[in-house]
């Protein structure tokens, strides 16, 4: 499948064999063997002509029939930006939940005294717009 695959969006992308194996530092010859199912390109070089040719490399294989583009919309790096946010502050919010009442209340007056400190070398950062919400599991 990689094969027909890579063909296909080699000629729909605009390269001939001559041309994508010269942007991807290869002979002719590979890009040829490529396309007649005589060889398979390394994990490396599968990456590689999966972000030249913008196509995910799981449709290079034959995996998905999903051809949309392997770049990252701007959408889509913020959603991933805000799931590694939720992930942390979840992993904090259960790390303070473990403290006893002592040490509870010496993170809360360490919070309290950086805001302060912030609010007076004027370092807060003010343009967060996250939302909590806390749900408790039996």
């Amino acid at each position: 499948m990689f094969d027909k695959r890579l063909k296909e969006v080699r000629k729909k992308k605009g390269y001939t064999q001559v041309t994508l194996a010269q942007k991807l530092s290869v002979s002719t010859g590979t890009v040829a063997m490529w396309e007649t199912g005589k060889r398979k390109p390394d994990f490396e070089m599968l990456c590689t002509l999966s972000e030249l040719l913008d196509v995910k490399t799981d449709y290079l294989l034959g995996r998905s029939d999903d051809d949309s583009s392997a770049t990252l919309t701007d959408e889509e790096i913020d959603q991933l930006g805000a799931w590694e946010t939720e992930e942390h502050l979840q992993d904090i919010f259960n790390l303070y939940l473990l403290l006893d009442d002592y040490g509870k209340s010496a993170v809360e007056n360490l919070i309290r005294s950086e805001i302060l400190r912030c609010k007076y070398q004027e370092t807060l950062v003010k343009d967060h717009t996250i939302s909590v919400s806390v749900t408790m599991e039996p």
